[in-house]
């Protein structure tokens, strides 16, 4: 099980996203990458039912949105963003065991890439490379 933070999956998801590889690596950063991004899903869900225990509703039980954000019930708030902070903080497994025999070339192809990182990029990759290293251990 590949182990991540939910906090970091976006992230990670982007930068495997636009890092350009080889074929082989390539195709397994693409069947990767649709695991986190039902992974992301899930998340986004989780969250949504976080909006819809702590946000402020309308005569008809949907959720006030004000300029692309929910508006909150002032008096639980607070409840609404730590319950947030702890999601995010969880780590999700993601069950890559169909990659597994594939995951040294990602490994491999990443590290030894001639594309230059920073920023979130950079973190992004180190968050991937730590996950992926204690994947194949």
């Amino acid at each position: 099980m590949l182990r991540l933070k939910n906090l970091d999956l976006i992230n990670v998801a982007e930068f495997l996203d636009k890092a350009e590889l080889p074929p082989k690596a390539s195709r397994t950063r693409t069947k990767l990458n649709r695991l986190l991004i039902t992974k992301i899903g899930e998340l986004n869900n989780d969250e949504r039912e976080l909006l819809e225990k702590y946000g402020k509703k309308d005569e008809h039980g949907n959720l006030i949105e004000d300029n692309g954000n929910f508006t909150l019930v002032p008096e639980t708030a607070a409840e609404f963003h730590q319950e947030k902070a702890a999601l995010f903080d969880e780590v999700t497994s993601i069950n890559v065991d169909e990659l597994k025999d594939r995951l040294g070339i990602l490994i491999y192809a990443l590290e030894n890439s001639d594309d230059k990182v920073s920023g979130k990029d950079a973190e992004a990759l180190d968050i991937l490379l730590d996950a992926l290293e204690a994947e194949t251990k």
